[in-house]
């Protein structure tokens, strides 16, 4: 998924000529903490916080002589996983979304947050599979082959390290025929060219569950 199909289009912003008292009103009536700033073609011009609002003596001084480089940003045909990581490498609330040297949109952690959750399918009732597999090796293919020939429909899969000779693997899957079956065939083909030194169980369970 694209940023451009979870961003807020034409976000409140104030023009670097105003004065700041001006863009403390906009704040205010939009209940901002940050305030982009932006020319009157549009173009991206910068930043202001709360925070600084609130150590503001002048209030007169124009908005372009104290705003903050906007350092960061994102494009509408940006993924989502690149907002995401520019986002937490930052420890940024929200990007500003440019398109032609134009601010067209923002982009939040919210708003992240829930198209990711979309994606994973939270909120549809599934069955929640937890295996355990080897980096680098066949592992996963073997479970889409066992869901393959269950006629499983397979609503996302997500992987992480669990451990120097593991990764945690959680599927979420629905139109499971036979549960008890699905679960012998995944345990069956996990255990396949097991090696002398690896533990003798890799199939760590699996749960109804329905995030609505």
């Amino acid at each position: 998924m694209n940023v451009l199909h979870c961003m807020q289009r034409v976000p409140a912003t104030v023009c670097p000529e105003a004065r700041l008292r001006e863009a403390l009103q906009v704040m205010d009536e939009h209940g901002f903490g940050l305030l982009l700033v932006a020319t009157k073609e549009g173009r991206l011009d910068g930043f202001l916080t709360r925070a600084f609002l609130n150590s503001v003596t002048d209030w007169e001084q124009a908005v372009g002589d104290v705003r903050f480089e906007a350092k960061f940003a994102v494009a509408p045909e940006d993924t989502l996983e690149k907002a995401a990581l520019i986002l937490l490498a930052n420890q940024l609330v929200l990007l500003p979304v440019v398109e032609g040297g134009r601010l067209v949109g923002i982009v939040t952690q919210g708003e992240i947050l829930r198209a990711m959750a979309h994606g994973l399918g939270v909120g549809l009732e599934a069955i929640r599979i937890v295996v355990l597999v080897r980096p680098e090796s066949d592992d996963l293919f073997r479970i889409l082959h066992v869901l393959e020939r269950h006629d499983v429909r397979l609503v996302s899969m997500i992987r992480g390290r669990n451990g120097a000779k593991r990764e945690r693997v959680i599927l979420r899957v629905q139109h499971v025929a036979d549960r008890d079956a699905l679960f012998r065939d995944l345990d069956i083909a996990l255990q396949e060219e097991k090696g002398a030194d690896e533990e003798p169980e890799r199939f760590s369970g699996a749960q109804t569950c329905s995030d609505a």
